[in-house]
């Protein structure tokens, strides 16, 4: 199982990698942030893998989990309202820092209740629906596609944990790796 989830996480971090070579920080910030965050998170977990102990990484992982959870999609759809033609609704989006901040101090705090989940899911819902809006009046299908791959990843990954124990953390790995490579190909292209 440590094999299959190092070969994942180094799949994160290669995608990762590629976002940041391809991305300029000073052109697409939010974007190269994004990427910077899921090189971490993959980069952590090939740390965990490689050391075989569940431990040492354990606690900085499930935080770096929490993140990429909530985080990648609303970067990504400040970036994506910056570039169109209502750069001022990219301020909205802002507003993940709020479940963001409920969510870590829960894991630090070890005290994670069911409104912070609700927070991450409306969160989620809410990126998922703008993003599709924005795709249907700039006519992309890439869009669609990220959006679309964003909700797997949360979702189907749940779905295939509750088959599979295990498959949902490295179908969500693929998913983040589908899902920066997308937004890398869809940021560059402007």
């Amino acid at each position: 199982m440590l094999l299959m989830d190092a070969l994942f996480n180094s799949l994160l971090v290669v995608s990762s990698g590629y976002a940041m070579y391809t991305l300029r920080p000073l052109e697409t910030p939010y974007g190269y942030a994004a990427a910077a965050l899921s090189l971490v998170h993959g980069l952590l977990g090939v740390a965990r893998a490689a050391s075989n102990d569940d431990d040492e990484c354990n606690r900085l992982r499930l935080i770096t989990s929490g993140i990429m959870e909530i985080v990648p999609l609303p970067l990504t759809n400040i970036e994506l309202y910056l570039k169109s033609t209502n750069p001022g609704l990219a301020l909205a989006h802002g507003c993940f820092v709020v479940p963001l901040a409920y969510d870590l101090m829960a894991k630090m705090g070890d005290n994670e209740d069911t409104s912070t989940e609700t927070l991450k899911e409306l969160t989620l819902l809410g990126n998922v629906v703008s993003m599709l809006f924005l795709g249907v009046n700039q006519l992309s299908n890439m869009y669609g596609g990220m959006a679309a791959i964003a909700f797997a990843a949360r979702y189907g990954s749940v779905i295939l944990d509750y088959y599979w124990e295990g498959l949902g953390s490295d179908f969500n790995l693929l998913a983040h790796s589908m899902f920066i490579v997308l937004m890398t190909m869809t940021l560059s292209a402007k």
